[in-house]
């Protein structure tokens, strides 16, 4: 009697790894590249010293944080990300200060400031780092063009034209933290350098100024879609 033994040989079918994903290799390495997002961020922004907001006399300097108040901004963003480390930015910006009473200057009697404001758009890139945590530094800079906002002073009862609205360049540099809470919503805090060019002066050469330099402390959260 033949006995015939059929041997069965197993059958390995390969994968290929979706060239939009990261292999999972640790607990917190980002499991898949999500292309596009939004983000929304809310800052504080004081401004920093050496600006003048108004002509320098013998009686004082005008500085901007002379005339303003520390202000508040709003920050909107689209992005695209290319790799999981960089990330092309469009984005819009609005920041407010409100106007102080200030002594000096130009005006030896006081002079009350109306509130200050700039809005615009931008372009930019954000560079991160230590792909394979959910908790990473990066780097950012933006490029744009901002509408800086007319503004009047109070004198003795009377209101004086002091700026006219103009746009002016912009730009931000700045570096900060973002954490992963989950693959699709991402917390960040960053410190930047704001500069701006000068206003418009409605009333040479009391109002003549300079650009301006601020430092926003930026808090915002990114949301990221499914890629399909």
């Amino acid at each position: 009697m033949l006995i015939a033994m059929v041997a069965t040989v197993p059958v390995v079918v390969a994968t290929e790894t979706p060239t939009d994903q990261v292999p999972d290799e640790s607990p917190n390495r980002i499991r898949e590249v999500k292309k596009y997002g939004i983000s929304a961020a809310v800052a504080i922004v004081p401004f920093f010293g050496g600006s003048q907001s108004g002509p320098e006399t013998l009686i004082s300097d005008t500085n901007y944080q002379d005339t303003f108040e520390t202000g508040h901004g709003l920050r909107l963003e689209g992005f695209y990300e290319w790799t999981p480390t960089r990330r092309a930015i469009l984005g819009f910006i609005h920041n407010q200060w409100d106007g102080r009473f200030f002594r000096g200057g130009a005006f030896p009697n006081g002079a009350q400031f109306d509130d200050f404001s700039l809005t615009g758009v931008y372009i930019g890139l954000k560079l991160r780092f230590r792909q394979d945590s959910r908790l990473r530094p990066f780097f950012l800079g933006n490029f744009g063009i901002v509408r800086l906002s007319s503004l009047d002073v109070t004198v003795n009862g009377s209101e004086i034209p002091y700026w006219d609205s103009t746009y002016r360049e912009y730009l931000d540099l700045g570096a900060g933290i973002e954490y992963d809470l989950t693959d699709n919503v991402v917390f960040f805090l960053d410190a930047r350098l704001e500069l701006f060019g000068k206003p418009d002066s409605a009333n040479p050469p009391i109002s003549d100024a300079t650009g301006a330099s601020a430092f926003p402390i930026t808090f915002g959260i990114d949301y990221k879609f499914q890629n399909h």
